[in-house]
Order: structure tokens, then sequence, then C-alpha cells
């Protein structure tokens, strides 16, 4: 069954089918709770966009405030990122899903029942977007989400910054790791709205062709996984970049607290079969023929988005480069286990739509880590998220281990 489009609710089901919500009686069920304030001895978690972390409860209570009225929705996802299903997209046509239903309210919010989430669901992808199609994100103060677990103890809070022209952004997942759940913020707007977003995971509007999507969202890879750059984004992709990202730390002393000068480094090594022949890093920040170009050296992780970008035109490198491999190293040997709310992700470049995303925290006592890689397959170039943890202070120290990835 497609989802038709209809004036008022753009998704709804088909006539006799569709689940209107009622607007007019949103009783506030949800707690006000200030930032930082403690349940239990505990201190809410302010979480920040590329952060993950586990989760300890099995029912949680997502509720979002806004200026302006907005809508949340769900979706179910696979382990590729797709819906099984329309009945796997929960919004407000839609109220309720396998473990998730809208809670009815003037605070729109989402309640999540983990252990009711069928075993071939590996995310859930929480989504907001402005009542208002038409609206700018960028255009109010940002958007406010907690998350509560049912006995309205505040568990998270995730203030969305940095957003511009989108309607419509992706706030977090909910992603399965092994019997347990984690959370991990993500806050990108999506600017083709809504509609694009919820047919791109798969979700039928219309009865339109699925070919004609052109970019189908982030792909969750999990480690060695491979997926070829077409099955995320449809049409030539030209350009691609590698952002990476964390936060100072601060440790502390004999004088109180003090920064710890954690220096992480991205650098692309480019290989002929299984020789190095290029690389762009902080000594050397284009390749010879300019085709790769690094951002340049952050020392410190300090800044809002990503500190060091790399950016690849797949166009301009030369024929006989069959890899690029991204690789992320510690310079002064702190371990990943320290590092902030590391992250790096994979961006279209020409779109700036992200690709793919890992966590750099999962490196655990190690300097480095390989952290995904480009490959060229005759026409098509093909994207691998490694994840491997390694020791290396310098891109250098990383050649060798990466040999056995390409």
């Amino acid at each position: 069954m497609a989802v038709s489009p209809s004036p008022r609710y753009p998704f709804a089901g088909n006539a006799g089918n569709s689940l209107v919500p009622d607007r007019t009686n949103r009783t506030p069920v949800l707690p006000e709770m200030p930032v930082g304030a403690t349940y239990s001895g505990q201190v809410a978690a302010q979480l920040t966009r590329g952060q993950v972390d586990r989760l300890t409860v099995d029912d949680i209570v997502v509720a979002v405030r806004h200026s302006e009225p907005v809508d949340v929705a769900a979706l179910l996802l696979d382990a590729a990122g797709r819906v099984r299903g329309e009945g796997d997209l929960i919004f407000y046509n839609q109220l309720t899903g396998p473990g998730l239903r809208l809670v009815p309210g003037q605070t729109p919010a989402l309640a999540v029942d983990l252990r009711r989430i069928p075993g071939d669901i590996d995310h859930v992808r929480v989504v907001v977007s402005l009542d208002d199609r038409q609206a700018r994100f960028g255009d109010y103060p940002p958007t406010e989400l907690r998350i509560d677990d049912p006995a309205g103890n505040l568990l998270y809070q995730y203030v969305i910054e940095g957003l511009g022209p989108e309607s419509t952004v992706i706030a977090f997942d909910l992603d399965r790791v092994g019997a347990a759940w984690q959370v991990r913020v993500l806050g990108h707007g999506y600017s083709a709205g809504f509609e694009a977003l919820i047919r791109a995971h798969g979700v039928p509007i219309g009865g339109g062709p699925d070919d004609q999507v052109v970019y189908r969202g982030p792909a969750m890879l999990d480690p060695g996984q491979e997926i070829s750059l077409h099955e995320i984004r449809k049409g030539e992709l030209t350009m691609v970049k590698l952002g990476l990202a964390w936060d100072p730390v601060k440790v502390h002393g004999a004088r109180g607290l003090r920064d710890l000068e954690i220096d992480l480094d991205a650098s692309a090594l480019l290989f002929i079969g299984h020789d190095l022949v290029d690389v762009a890093f902080y000594q050397q920040l284009a390749s010879r023929n300019g085709a790769v170009r690094h951002s340049g050296d952050n020392v410190t992780g300090d800044g809002k988005g990503d500190d060091e970008i790399i950016t690849v035109d797949l166009s301009r490198l030369p024929a006989q480069i069959t890899s690029v491999v991204f690789v992320v190293t510690s310079y002064a040997g702190h371990t990943f286990e320290r590092v902030r709310n590391s992250y790096w992700r994979l961006i279209d470049g020409t779109t700036n739509a992200e690709l793919a995303r890992g966590n750099l925290r999962a490196g655990g006592p190690h300097t480095g880590m390989i952290v995904a890689k480009v490959s060229r397959d005759d026409a098509t170039w093909r994207l691998a998220a490694i994840g491997e943890p390694i020791q290396a202070g310098h891109p250098v120290e990383a050649v060798q281990p990466v040999t056995r990835f390409l």
C-alpha cells in the first residue's frame, strides 16, 4: 500500500485507513526540568552532535520543545538503513508502530519500548520537522530535545544547533548493539524535506519510482561492512570529504582543572594496489596533483563542527589510484578512550549530505584508527567502514596495518 499525499497531512494513508491525530487537545504530559537537573544522585547528560552513549533503560520518552509547531516522527530501519514497509514509519498520521507510539499533548513526544522493537530492526531514527514545511529551522531558536524514563526522570538533553534553511532534521538514532541499545546523536538538517527523507529510507509515497531517490541518508555501517556509494546516493559521485571532530579535554591537576592538549590528525593515504604513492596530512596539505586537500592542522579540537576536513576530488584522481584510505592518529600518544565527542564522517562534497559516520572512542586504549576507505571497482567507487584501532602517532606508522585492508 503506497502512502499518498493529502493537503494537510501530505503522507496520509489510503482513504478509510489514514490516522488523523487530534491536535485540539494538547495537554502537557511531560514535566519541565532545567539543564543539569538530577535524579537518583545522577546528573542528566547534555548530549552533543556526534556523541554516542549506551542506554541503561528499556523504556524512554523523547520530547521536543520549539518556539514553532513541530512534528516528531520515527523510522524503524534494518541494517541497511531501510524500512521493511510503510508500517515502519511512525508520524502524525500513523501514531503507533512496533515498540513506538506518539504521545498526545502539547509537547510533541515519542514513547519507545526497546524490548518490543522487532529483532530485524537495527536502528530507530528520530526526526523532527517544522509543521510549516516552508519555514526554516535557522530562523528560530534551537530545537530542544529531552529523553526521560517512564517516571519522568531526565536522562539526556540535546539542543540542536547550527541548522539553516532546512525544515526537517534527523535528531538522533537508537542503535542496537548486541542485546543492548545506544543513542547516537546526529543533528543533521535534511535539505530535501520530510517527504524526501522518508522516501529515501524506502517508505512508498504516491507510488513514485524508487530510482528517483537522489540521497538515501547516511549509511550506518558496522566495522568491515562495505556498501557501494551508489546505494547511498544516486548519480555520479565526484567529491568526498572526511570530517574529523573531537572536543578539548580538561583534567584535574595540582592547581585545579587544566587543558589536556589532545591533538588528533586526519590523513588520506593514496594507494596503487598495495603500494603507497601519495599522502595528504598536516605536513603536506595536498596530494601531488591537488585532487586531495587537507584543511589544515587543528591541535586542540576547539571549535564547533568538523575540526579537520580532507576533500577528495574523485574525478581528478589519477586513473592508477585504486584506493584512498582515511586514518586518524593521536600526535602526542593520547588514547582514544580519553577523547570526548570524537567522530569521523564521510560527506558528499557536492551536496554536503552525510554518507557515513563512525565513533572514534570505540578505539579504546589505542592511538590510531583506520576509519574508512574509498576504492575503485571498475567505474564504481565503493565505501568501506573499517574502524580498526591501531597504535600510530603519525600516518606513516599507519601504513603497514592499512595494507591488509587493501
